[in-house]
This record gives structure tokens, sequence and C-alpha cells, in this order.
């Protein structure tokens, strides 16, 4: 539990640095996205360190594979050359969101709007 809590921590101190490589505002926006989720679904105290830890780590991962600075955590940078970091923490928070919260689809519209109001301001890279 001690170990849950450290890396969650860790995390959330490793994503503030991420802030600066992705842009504060998607970071930030999709954090307040995340816990609004949490609330949605009733998710709360120690159980919502699991499902943060993994968005948080999605988006580090994510940005982290474009600007690779930082040991990875889950998956090794493998990301096309000109790839946006904006693009990739919206895109992994996005999909982290709906794989974890996927009964909270219909009833959470927000993370829906927010993706789609994020694509036109957003020049994403296609493989």
């Amino acid at each position: 539990m001690k170990k849950a809590i450290r890396i969650s921590l860790f995390l959330v101190v490793v994503s503030l640095n991420v802030t600066a490589t992705a842009g504060a505002d998607e970071v930030t926006e999709w954090n307040q996205i995340m816990l609004d989720t949490l609330i949605a679904g009733n998710v709360g105290g120690i159980v919502a360190t699991r499902p943060a830890a993994i968005v948080q780590s999605a988006v580090f991962d994510a940005v982290n594979g474009i600007d690779p600075r930082y040991t990875p955590i889950h998956v090794a940078p493998a990301a096309p050359r000109g790839a946006s970091p904006r693009a990739a923490a919206v895109q992994a928070a996005y999909v982290t969101l709906l794989k974890l919260f996927t009964s909270l689809r219909m009833r959470s519209k927000r993370v829906d709007v927010k993706h789609a109001n994020a694509q036109p301001s957003i020049e994403f890279v296609r493989r």
C-alpha cells in the first residue's frame, strides 16, 4: 500500500516536469478531467490512486516518447519525427480514461467533448 502511494506521488511530481514539455494547459485540463471522472465514478480515497497513476504514467510515457529525457515507465520511446507532445498528452489521457472508465463513457461526455475540441488546435501525426 505504501509503495502504491509512493509511486503515485512520484508520478505526480514527474508529471509536473512533463507539463513544461507538453504544455501546461493540456496536462492540467486532462488532470482535472481525470479527477472529475473519478468523482463521477464514485472512486475516491486510496482507490483513486491506481487509475490516477495509470493515467499519469500514460501521459508521461507518451510525452517522454517524443522528447526522451527520463527513463520510461512502461513504454519505450518510439514516436515518429515531428510528433506533437501536446497531441501525445491529450491522446494518452483520453484513451486511458476511456479504457479505465468504459461504463462512464455515456455519463462523462466531457472526456469526448474535450478530446474533439483539442483535435483542430493540435496537429496529430499519423503513421
